[in-house]
C-alpha cells in the first residue's frame, strides 16, 4: 500500500513542468494507492482555487473560500478528482493518530501539521511509502519516498492516468489538463 501526497494528484490533474515526472513516479511504483483524509481534503481545495483562478479570475485562497461560500464547490473539479480515483484506483482511508502523537512529531520532525497527520497515518496504517515531492517527509524514518525521475516508458500517453484533457477550456490549454 502506497500512500500518494496531494502534490503527485495535483501535477497530474493540472498540467505542469512536473507532471511527467509524477506520472513515472506512478508508473515506477506500482501498488494499491490510498491517500487520507487530508490529502482528499488539500487536493480538492487547491483544484478549487486553481480551476476558480482559470475559470473566473478568482485570486488567491481568501478570495476563493469567499466564492465557495456563494456558489459551492464547482462540480468539474470534484468530478474531476472523483475520475481520477477512480482511474487510478484510489481507496480513500480516515487519518488516525493520536493528540499526543500529533505533538510529540509537529515538534520532533518539524513538519507542517497536515504533513504530521499524513505521516502519523501511514504509520498507523503499516504504509511505508509515500509518493511525494515534499522533501520534508524525508525525517520520517517510518516513511521512504520515491524520489527517481526517469522519462515515462509505459504510459506514454497522459491520458492513462488523465482524467479529462483540457479542450474546452481555453484559457487553461498550456497549464491544465482537466477540462474545466
Amino acid at each position: 500500500m502506497i500512500l500518494l501526497d496531494t502534490n503527485i494528484l495535483y501535477h497530474i490533474l493540472h498540467k505542469t513542468p512536473r507532471t511527467e515526472e509524477a506520472l513515472t513516479i506512478l508508473e515506477e511504483n506500482p501498488d494499491e494507492y490510498v491517500v487520507d483524509t487530508v490529502v482528499q481534503n488539500e487536493i480538492i481545495f487547491t483544484s478549487t482555487i486553481h480551476y476558480l483562478e482559470h475559470r473566473y479570475g478568482v485570486k488567491g485562497a481568501y478570495s476563493a473560500r469567499k466564492w465557495i461560500k456563494k456558489h459551492g464547490y464547482p462540480e468539474e473539479v470534484i468530478n474531476a478528482i472523483k475520475e481520477l480515483f477512480k482511474r487510478l484506483n484510489i481507496r480513500l482511508i480516515p487519518s488516525i493518530y493520536t493528540e499526543q502523537e500529533l505533538y510529540k512529531t509537529l515538534i520532533e520532525f518539524k513538519l507542517l501539521p497536515s504533513d504530521t497527520i499524513i505521516a502519523l497515518t501511514c504509520k498507523h496504517y503499516g504504509i511505508k511509502t509515500i509518493l511525494t515531492f515534499d522533501e520534508d517527509f524525508k525525517k520520517i524514518p517510518w516513511l521512504k519516498q520515491s524520489n527517481r525521475f526517469r522519462k515515462i516508458t509505459k504510459y506514454k500517453k497522459l491520458d492513462q492516468y488523465i482524467p479529462i484533457h483540457c479542450q474546452q477550456y481555453q484559457l487553461t490549454n498550456d497549464n491544465c489538463i482537466v477540462t474545466w
